[in-house]
């Protein structure tokens, strides 16, 4: 005599099935948003490839045609002068980040580490810096740079840029250093090390998650301000990215593939540092905001 098939019951298959349904839709939603954010990325780059005729036809093709060239990103290089302005923003940004990391941690481990009167209220000035929007002080800062003779200057510029993110820095690292027990500098300082040791012995290395995320806000920053540039660069040779980029838009016609394979161009840095400091930066969102 068999045995008959044993039943499924509905009370085991429905959340089964509910499960399933669910990790579907988020897969799917998942999908879709980083199919919204990378589209953009796609477009550019598929634009700054078609030849001129095709570039603003109705409807658009999505994919590339067969008449695809890459002659647009070689007469980048020979006809302006896009290695220059990429030198002179990778300088301004990577030295900008990295003082406005140091001098920010130093000043987030002094608001984090001591107690004094006026502690408060420092931070309240560093929050309120960032209150006044960039066109508002750029023309003090115009005539303070005009009368120190830092007008034209790469380092002048950077000046500028640390005028802003160094607060940020120290607002951001602030939470990091809060995260991390003071007991573990105690005892560094218990054997032998002085205070400034300890800060780079010990209390740095341990929230390297969020010296990096503070260098890749710093850098982007940077990297893509546009306004003090404008108004503190005057000779081409100093140019940065974005002041190069706003070059291609002329009185009458515009190459459009050229200004496409230029911002594809530019964008490959911070994508670059981005993809570097990556396992750092997910540490970083969450670790700052956790007392340890």
């Amino acid at each position: 005599m068999t045995d008959s098939p044993r039943s499924i019951s509905p009370d085991t298959v429905l959340p089964r099935i509910f499960k399933a349904a669910g990790r579907l839709t988020a897969a799917a939603t998942i999908v879709f948003l980083c199919s919204v954010g990378v589209f953009p990325f796609y477009w550019m780059f598929v634009t700054s490839i078609r030849p001129q005729t095709e570039i603003f036809e109705f409807p658009p093709q999505i994919l590339p045609s067969a008449d695809s060239v890459f002659e647009p990103y070689l007469r980048l290089f020979d006809e302006t002068d896009l290695g220059s302005w990429l030198l002179n923003s990778a300088g301004v940004s990577v030295g900008t980040a990295f003082f406005a990391c140091l001098f920010g941690a130093m000043a987030a481990y002094i608001l984090s580490r001591f107690r004094f009167r006026g502690r408060e209220a420092s931070q309240v000035v560093l929050l309120m810096t960032q209150m006044f929007p960039a066109i508002l002080l750029a023309l003090p800062m115009f005539v303070v740079f005009s009368r120190l003779g830092l007008l034209d200057s790469l380092f002048g510029l950077s000046l500028a840029y640390l005028a802003f993110l160094v607060p940020v820095a120290a607002l951001l690292l602030k939470a990091f250093f809060d995260a991390i027990p003071v007991e573990l500098e105690e005892a560094s300082m218990i054997d032998g090390a002085s205070r400034i040791g300890t800060l780079f012995r010990i209390t740095l290395p341990l929230s390297l998650p969020g010296l990096a995320s503070t260098f890749l806000f710093c850098f982007i920053i940077s990297w893509d301000e546009f306004l003090f540039a404008r108004m503190f660069i005057r000779q081409p040779d100093n140019w940065t990215v974005s002041l190069g980029l706003a070059s291609f838009s002329g009185e009458f016609v515009t190459p459009w593939d050229q200004v496409m394979a230029a911002a594809t161009i530019i964008t490959l840095p911070a994508a670059v540092i981005f993809l570097a400091l990556q396992r750092y930066l997910v540490r970083g969102l969450t670790s700052g905001g956790v007392k340890g």
